[in-house]
């Protein structure tokens, strides 16, 4: 399975007043940080996306697409970046490139209440039998994403912004920086790791 964010979040776990709060900035009362602001804001998103790719959930809400080759032969699939939302659509193509959508309720059911979420078929029915699109011919289009991230995950971005921001630039060629960095990234994979996903 292939998956790709195609919305990204339109608000982060970590808010920009939380993050000048924990890397100390205050507001110059004439240029009002606005520069800061800025390169803060993009810190917040990168620590995002580093815990994001590390644990392999979703911190935000964001618009997902999982590409499969074909239906499984199990009745269940998992969908990537958790935890899941809701299932927008299920689409497949067929060989002559038409598209076919599938009905919720009808044609399969969303789990939204597993760690994992997932989409499987009613009972007594089963996935569609089909000559597959040669590329990607099942599409699931879904929202996931935490609504609120919980602390552990909030203080994890926390710690990654602090770092970078004190150090705009590559830093291991000062004394003692490869310390400071490793223990930087093993606090945030510790902290990370109780929300860690791991995929076949």
């Amino acid at each position: 399975m292939r998956y790709k964010v195609v919305t990204p979040p339109d608000c982060e776990p970590v808010s920009l007043a939380d993050a000048k709060t924990h890397i100390r900035l205050t507001t110059d009362a004439i240029t009002g940080d606005l520069v800061e602001d800025a390169l803060v804001q993009n810190l917040i998103e990168a620590a995002r996306e580093y815990c994001e790719n590390y644990a392999g959930v979703a911190l935000a809400e964001q618009t997902v697409e999982a590409h499969l080759d074909g239906f499984p032969r199990c009745s269940s699939i998992e969908l990537p970046l958790p935890p899941l939302r809701s299932v927008d659509s299920v689409k497949y193509k067929d060989s002559t490139g038409a598209v076919v959508t599938l009905t919720e309720g009808e044609d399969y059911l969303v789990d939204t209440d597993s760690a994992i979420g997932r989409i499987v078929t009613p009972y007594g029915k089963s996935w569609p039998q089909f000559t597959p699109w040669p590329i990607n011919p099942v599409t699931i289009c879904y929202t996931a994403g935490y609504t609120a991230a919980p602390k552990t995950i909030r203080q994890a971005m926390l710690l990654l912004v602090g770092h970078w921001y004190a150090n705009r630039e590559a830093t291991d060629l000062t004394p003692g920086t490869r310390a400071l960095e490793g223990e930087i990234e093993f606090a945030t994979k510790a902290l990370m790791s109780m929300y860690r996903v791991r995929w076949m």
